[in-house]
């Protein structure tokens, strides 16, 4: 987004979701972001486990569309933990996580490698020790080592542990001897929201890349994307994610062999009053050199790094969602219900319209236009929703008028986390805000402000049942 989630809270575009793999005879269902199959499927216990040995991770890569929401919404999708197809239970399977033996920094324990490789750990990323494909990231194992297909070097730039803005850069170079273009190649960095305000963004890429040998400024080609999902269980630190940057590019320059990127990258808060915890990041480190706590993706295939367990939804916990003061639109492969049809009441709730029609992070067509129409509720105001009774997991997207305004939407009895607007030049800040629980009772799903918000459009996702 982060959820589809991603985004996702992502800057809506065009964002991917890991697909986990699990052990034979545990439950799967496809991932929300498409692309997973039964048996290996993006999913998670709501709410996230207390278990002590949770490792950090997922098999393979996985697909998705950027944005927070990415993958094909099931026809006849509906709530009540049910798939709405025949009628078949909607399954939440446990993230993937790996034993702490996989996370000591020594061989052993069946590892081929060190921390990775052999039957309970992730796939070795680099030129590790290997007896099968099956040991390395890239599926190739030969004389005995991983070949790699590419390598990522993070340096920390912002060292502080309390900061609205955790910045650091990364070397990539390309290894493989099949070509690629750099519209394939996507980046993670994981971190845990906390309670720092919104938008929560991807800000102020400088990228360069040197295809044979010439290095060439890409800024401008970045797409930055932030999603995010019920808190996930402990990872073998002790910490818990819930979120992600991806960051994208939007360019089709053939990554051969050596070909080396250079990204350095800001993840900022909303405002000051509320502020990041790095040291409890999973991907953020204080030391320069290899991280496999971040990932990288070629083609939605994963080629580098171990992902946190995070708790995902599965795609038939998709229950419905609306484009408020805006017709019926599909956004990142959600189908969204025209307000007209979706049974609102309004107190207040004036519409509104980004004359602009420009939004930052950058995002698709079909998201831009959820964007640039709203209504605005101020203190005082409301919303009514007449949606199934239920338990849920909501989202909404909130985005910034001409004036710097700010307010924290209700969703019932459940306070959002405050959204800043900003909009100038470069066009109205937004994100998708959630998810937060919400439990519907009488066929009524009450919204209210503090403050003033803009709500672009709203969805809820089953929870668990």
């Amino acid at each position: 987004m982060a959820l589809a989630l991603a985004p996702a809270l992502l800057g809506v575009g065009s964002c991917r979701f890991p697909e986990y793999g699990f052990p034979a005879g545990s439950s799967g269902s496809a991932g929300a972001g498409g692309g997973g199959t039964a048996g290996s499927a993006a999913g998670g216990s709501f709410g996230g486990g207390e278990e002590e040995d949770a490792g950090a991770g997922g098999a393979t890569g996985g697909a998705g569309t950027v944005g927070g929401g990415g993958g094909v919404a099931e026809a006849g999708a509906a709530p009540g933990g049910s798939s709405g197809s025949g009628g078949e239970p909607c399954v939440y399977p446990l993230p993937v996580s790996y034993p702490k033996h996989c996370f000591d920094k020594a061989a052993g324990d069946g590892e081929s490698g060190v921390d990775c490789g052999g039957a309970e750990c992730a796939p070795c990323s680099s030129n590790q020790a290997c007896t099968q494909s099956s040991d390395c990231t890239s599926a190739l194992c030969t004389n005995n080592a991983c070949v790699p297909v590419i390598s990522l070097t993070y340096t920390p730039i912002d060292l502080n542990s309390a900061t609205r803005t955790p910045k650091f850069r990364l070397n990539v170079t390309y290894l493989d001897t099949v070509s690629t273009t750099l519209r394939e190649l996507t980046i993670r960095y994981y971190y845990n929201h906390g309670l720092v305000s919104e938008p929560v963004l991807g800000l102020d890429s400088q990228a360069t890349i040197d295809p044979d040998n010439a290095q060439v400024d890409i800024s401008t080609k970045v797409r930055t994307s932030v999603h995010r999902f019920p808190l996930g269980p402990k990872d073998q630190s002790g910490l818990r994610t819930d979120s992600y940057l991806e960051i994208a590019f939007d360019d089709p320059t053939t990554v051969t062999t050596g070909t080396k990127l250079v990204i350095t990258q800001d993840l900022v808060a909303g405002s000051t009053d509320q502020v990041f915890d790095q040291n409890s990041h999973y991907s953020f480190t204080k030391t320069t050199g290899p991280n496999q706590a971040l990932t990288v993706y070629r083609a939605d295939q994963k080629i580098w790094g171990v992902e946190p367990p995070l708790a995902l939804f599965p795609e038939c916990a998709f229950a419905l969602g609306v484009n408020l003061n805006g017709p019926a639109l599909n956004v990142d492969g959600r189908a969204l219900r025209a307000e007209s049809a979706a049974e609102f009441t309004f107190t207040g709730g004036a519409a509104y319209a980004n004359a602009g029609g420009k939004v930052l992070p950058i995002t698709d067509a079909n998201a831009t236009s959820l964007l640039n129409t709203a209504r605005t509720l101020n203190t005082g105001d409301s919303a009514t929703w007449a949606v199934p009774n239920g338990k849920y997991w909501a989202y909404a997207w909130l985005t910034s008028t001409v004036a710097s305004d700010s307010g924290t939407l209700q969703f019932g009895a459940t306070a959002a986390d405050r959204f800043f607007g900003t909009q100038n030049s470069a066009g109205a800040r937004w994100a998708l805000v959630g998810p937060y629980s919400v439990d519907v009772s009488a066929r009524t799903l009450t919204l209210t402000a503090d403050g003033s918000v803009h709500i672009a459009g709203l969805k809820l996702y089953q929870a668990e049942p």
